[in-house]
């Protein structure tokens, strides 16, 4: 998955979309929303990835000039809503989990973050196509942590990665869906209060 913080007073607002019962159109549902900074204005330009279950990217847009996006996609279980910060910007991503078999519309946002970057390898060797997923550590008690203590991001050539995290307690999953001799997930904890530099990340033989 593609891995940005001091707080603003924000909040993250879902409401249901009523779409179209036509027998075309029920197979399908709609995601859409609109992006803010923290300083409530519209961001355009954004990359807006639609992650399913199997840890895999199934769409991507940019929002509009109004800072909206819409999705169309199949009926399908729990999808993650990843909203990448604009470059530069010192925002961190959003991460919004939201219900594949109804149609939402999502108002994200963005909070202050710091960028997190490190490699990951096995005996030395950089691995690319490592998915790499955060957590804040309090995501399971904290709604707001669950939308923007996190990111995702997969590793680049070499085995790099970088992401841009809102401050605290964090946890790191590795997730291996493309070396078969390298084992399928490892996690470690780390915490962010400033940019953080993660070295190598080794992940081990199986």
């Amino acid at each position: 998955m593609s891995l940005r913080i001091a707080a603003a007073v924000s909040l993250l607002s879902l409401t249901f979309l009523a779409i179209s019962n036509s027998p075309a159109q029920a197979l399908q549902k709609v995601l859409s929303g609109q992006v803010r900074n923290d300083k409530n204005k519209t961001l355009s330009g954004v990359k807006v990835d639609l992650w399913t279950t199997d840890n895999s990217v199934s769409m991507t847009t940019r929002t509009d000039d109004e800072g909206k996006f819409s999705f169309r996609h199949p009926k399908c279980g729990t999808c993650t809503l990843e909203v990448f910060a604009p470059k530069k910007s010192n925002l961190a991503s959003a991460l919004v989990e939201v219900p594949g078999d109804e149609a939402r519309t999502v108002m994200v946002s963005l909070k202050k973050g710091y960028p997190v970057f490190g490699r990951i390898v096995s005996n030395g060797k950089g691995l690319k196509g490592i998915v790499v997923k955060a957590y804040s550590a309090r995501h399971e008690r904290n709604e707001k942590e669950r939308i923007y203590g996190g990111g995702a991001v997969v590793s680049q050539r070499g085995g790099d990665f970088s992401m841009t995290l809102t401050p605290g307690d964090k946890k790191l999953v590795l997730l291996n869906n493309k070396y078969d001799h390298i084992t399928k997930m490892m996690s470690l904890a780390t915490k962010v209060i400033t940019e953080t530099d993660l070295g190598d990340l080794e992940m081990p033989t199986r």
